[in-house]
């Protein structure tokens, strides 16, 4: 062909750009729809494929009709419409193959090559077909170079367009720059395809027009912007469309999403879930409850809920209950945790927990329900159960076993030591009442290590209470420290104690506890201590409205403790050193059951320490104040005794034969009764004769009927309800105390009772037996509660003040001493006493005296203070004297404890708070001086 035939065209540049424009919109509008196609599912899919084709060839078609229509020849062009259809056909399929790739979930590499293969041969054959529709007077020329060209960028170009659009396809947003960049992109490399399509032709001139012309058409201008116009308004109705369904979309899609949420929920939840609707018929059943009633989903929806897991002795309630709802509104479980009974597909009932709540869904209510099988959890319970109940058997029966081993225990002490003073009250020689003070005092040595070892069995059984009485602590931690006096003093140590002003007076405790602890600690620091002194110091750590806090010191310069053994000495059967065990002996109780009493008394309790310089002991309590120091009543005076009745009830020969001796003795008349069937003949028989008894005395534990039993059958006869009764226990348990109170007991104490304890406790329950609320009397309470008179003793031997002073003390007065009569006069001075003890010979003024300056004094005063005269004189005459010299009694020397302490009661008005052995104590005038 020569390069003269050729025909010269030229394009249309405004054409040319509207065509690359169109192909811009045209890939925006398939990054669009290949977003649409994706996320449609069913018939939509179809839909959004067949109408996003249609578009998408369309502007493609409509790119490619505009570039050809910017081509301009010098002869007329016109078209052969089926053939152009045809090309519109090839755009579509393009179209379409294209959108079918890139909707895939997934898009490997041997895919997009065959797709961007019959994508870009399909585009050719759009482009070819179009020329092809060409009819002109010139024939057309194809160079196969530039063809194959132009159908390889076809094909590139459509892998390209098939990658950008598959990773853009879930832009959400219409505007992203990746979207419109990819667009760009995309409809920049369509025409090159294009125009190199075009580029592979030529023209040459023809006498006639090639082709059929039957179908041919004329395009004008007017026709060209018409195609034009459309293929826009078709792009932007798509791109709308999408845009619109986009919206639509994704809120479908967060619905959708918000749905499998709630259903993965539901599904991996570890309670069951169950859906009712108001017939009762199941509409929502998920994987726990398949795994917790054994039906699986498939068959339990649409079944009735109380036929598949509610036992048939329920049905009728549940069923009630749901009729209830629908009625009123309300219903008794409705957004209640409750626990019911379940039914299986295996036909076993188990526990569950349940929640139920109502909703209302398309007018209708909805039920929903949380099941938890709680199988394990009840059988845990049961367990703990089990094992709760067996400890407390265990631990009953290790208190029962405590409790008789003290009854066991005490029971023979009670007759060694009651049977030892009933016979140091007789005529003995010297030797017999040394020995048997040594039986007595080796009998107290093992009461004390008995009652370690049961005070901490009981502490650690749980049995031991705390006390709460009044008590004055100066005095209570005076007479502890007298106590401990003798033990230093023998060792050559002071004993030095020290409560700071501050400390209040009048407190609510456990004296005996505290004193308890506070001998266990002074002893310790006497025990181990060579040379030096033993401090104790009480102060004020913080003070409450009604509570104080007490902090106690006790300090001593013995052997000191190691820091590595200073926390192994508060456990039980531990000490510092095991060879301190051989050397200073002890169980190794005494610390631990000291600091389990401080624990229970909502204390603390330490130790500093250094080896060699030796320790301090610490311990805080907290105590209340008293409101008003409590007043005891005045007690009866043991000649108010003489000739009362008295029924005595114990199983224990021993003791009946102890106790009825101790009664003899103060002139009561005892009957024993060895049981409770023996005490209630014996009661009945003293009520029939009118004289019934007034005082019961009772063991606590006996066999048959224990006293408590006993006692509750006296206070349920009428006949007996004035008689006042009093127990007598081995062993103490936790709730004694509160069971007196709750049968009108009026004493509890345990044995060994001593015979002042005893006789001080009768002559207390007998006098408040006329008081409406009278307190229960126990061991603590008589402690406590005795009347401390202050006494003034006038001696100038220092040994004979010594041993008055102890007896004194030991008796529970508060003594004074004066070393002359100047120096009694002096003390009266300063102070009143209740009553003077005067030696009748002392220097400087003797007790005459003495005597006659005091009444002197008292005339001007009115008040009349007791002198007792104390002298070795004991010739026929002198008591006359002392009594004439303004004396109101007379003792004489070596003195008599008995007849001692009976003067000063009976001066005092008081009875006799404790009778001991009448045993003589030796108290010597100075032996230089006669008389």
């Amino acid at each position: 062909m020569s390069p003269g035939l050729l025909m010269v065209g030229s394009y249309d540049y405004r054409l040319v750009a509207l065509s690359v424009v169109i192909a811009v919109l045209a890939s925006y509008a398939a990054l669009d729809l290949a977003g649409r196609v994706t996320s449609a599912r069913g018939g939509a899919r179809s839909l959004w494929l067949t109408g996003g084709a249609t578009a998408m060839g369309i502007g493609i078609w409509s790119m490619h009709y505009v570039g050809m229509l910017a081509f301009r020849l010098p002869v007329p062009v016109q078209y052969d419409w089926p053939t152009v259809l045809l090309s519109l056909l090839a755009a579509i399929f393009a179209s379409a193959i294209a959108l079918f790739v890139v909707s895939r979930e997934k898009m490997g590499l041997i895919r997009a090559i065959v797709g961007s293969f019959f994508m870009g041969s399909a585009i050719a054959s759009m482009h070819y077909i179009g020329m092809a529709a060409m009819r002109l007077s010139a024939m057309c020329h194809y160079s196969r170079g530039t063809v194959t060209i132009s159908v390889v960028l076809a094909i590139v170009i459509s892998l390209v367009a098939i990658w950008l659009t598959f990773h853009f396809r879930g832009v959400t947003s219409s505007g992203g720059w990746r979207k419109a960049l990819s667009a760009i992109v995309m409809g920049a490399a369509v025409p090159v395809m294009h125009y190199t399509g075009m580029a592979a032709a030529s023209f040459t001139p023809s006498m006639s027009i090639n082709g059929n012309l039957s179908h041919a058409l004329s395009i004008s201008s007017l026709g060209a912007a018409g195609i034009i116009v459309v293929t826009f308004m078709v792009l932007g109705l798509t791109v709308l469309t999408s845009l619109v369904d986009r919206s639509f979309s994704a809120q479908a899609l967060e619905l959708e999403s918000s749905e499998k949420r709630l259903r993965q929920i539901l599904e991996t939840a570890l309670d069951a879930f169950v859906g009712m609707d108001s017939r009762g018929t199941i509409v929502d059943w998920n994987a726990q409850a398949v795994a917790t009633f054994g039906w699986c989903r498939e068959e339990a929806l649409g079944q009735l809920l109380s036929l598949m897991i509610i036992p048939e002795r329920y049905r009728a309630t549940h069923e009630k209950g749901l009729r209830q709802f629908l009625v009123s509104g309300e219903g008794p479980v409705l957004n209640k945790r409750i626990e019911i009974t379940a039914l299986h597909r295996d036909g076993h009932e188990f526990p569950v927990e349940l929640t139920i709540s109502v909703m209302q869904a398309g007018g209708m209510h909805l039920f929903t329900a949380f099941v938890r099988d709680i199988t394990e959890r009840k059988q845990s319970e049961q367990a703990l159960r089990d094992a709760k109940e067996a400890a407390e058997a265990a631990n009953e029966a290790k208190s029962t076993f405590l409790a008789t081993m003290s009854h066991e225990i005490r029971t023979p002490m009670n007759g060694i030591l009651g049977m030892t003073e009933l016979v140091l009250d007789t005529d003995l020689t010297t030797e017999q009442r040394e020995n048997l003070g040594l039986v007595r005092l080796s009998a107290e040595s093992l009461l004390l290590i008995i009652n370690d070892i049961l005070d901490f069995s009981k502490i650690e059984a749980g049995k031991l209470e705390i006390e709460a009485i009044p008590f004055d602590l100066r005095e209570s931690l005076g007479e502890t420290m007298t106590s401990l006096s003798v033990r230093a003093h023998q060792k050559g140590l002071e004993l030095i104690y020290d409560v700071q002003p501050d400390v209040p007076e009048a407190l609510i405790g456990d004296p005996g506890r505290i004193r308890q602890v506070l001998i266990n600690l002074v002893g310790n620091a006497v025990k181990f201590t060579e040379g030096g002194e033993v401090f104790v110091n009480v102060e004020e750590e913080s003070h409450e409205d009604t509570i104080t806090c007490l902090h106690f010191m006790v300090k001593d310069t013995g052997v000191g403790i190691p820091k590595e053994k200073q926390e192994a000495i508060f456990e039980a059967f531990s000490q510092a050193d095991g060879s301190m065990a051989r050397k200073y002996g002890g169980t190794g109780l005494g610390l631990a059951i000291c600091t389990r009493l401080v624990t229970m008394m909502c204390g603390a309790m330490w130790v500093e320490s250094q080896p060699g310089r030796g320790s301090t002991f610490h311990f805080t309590l907290r105590l209340a104040l008293q409101d008003k120091p409590s007043v005891g009543a005045v007690p009866l005076q043991p000649e108010q005794l003489s000739d009362l009745h008295a029924l005595i009830v114990d199983d224990n020969f021993t003791n009946r034969r102890v106790l009825t001796g101790m009664l003899t003795r103060w002139g009561m008349r005892p009957t024993a009764a060895e049981g409770g069937r023996a005490a209630l003949q014996a009661l009945e028989v003293a009520k029939s004769t009118g004289r019934p008894f007034p005082l019961i005395l009772l063991d606590g534990q006996m066999p048959e009927m224990d006293g408590f039993t006993l006692a509750e059958r006296i206070k349920n006869d009428p006949g007996l309800v004035g008689a006042t009764i009093m127990m007598l226990t081995s062993a103490g348990h936790l709730g004694d105390a509160a069971r007196c109170r709750e049968l009108g007991i009026s004493a509890y104490l345990v044995k060994p009772i001593r015979q002042g304890e005893l006789l001080q406790a009768i002559c207390n329950v007998l006098n408040l037996s006329t008081q409406k609320k009278a307190p229960l009397v126990t061991r603590h309470t008589l402690r406590e509660t005795m009347n401390r008179a202050r006494v003034l003793l006038a001696e100038d031997n220092a040994v004979n003040q010594t041993l008055a002073l102890r007896l004194l003390e030991k008796r529970g007065y508060i003594v004074s001493v004066a070393g002359n009569g100047r120096e009694a006069l002096a003390a009266l001075e300063k102070e009143d006493f209740d009553i003077v003890l005067m030696d009748v010979q002392m220097p400087e003024m003797d007790g005459f005296e003495a005597t006659a300056a005091i009444r002197e004094r008292e005339r001007s005063r009115g008040r009349h203070t007791p002198i007792v005269a104390m002298t070795a004189h004991a010739l026929k005459g002198d008591e006359e004297r002392c009594l004439s010299a303004g004396m109101d009694a007379y003792v004489s020397k070596p003195i008599r404890t008995n007849e001692l302490f009976a003067t000063i009661e009976r001066l005092l008005g008081k009875s006799s708070n404790e009778t001991g052995a009448s045993h003589v104590v030796e108290i010597h005038e100075n032996p230089m001086r006669p008389g």
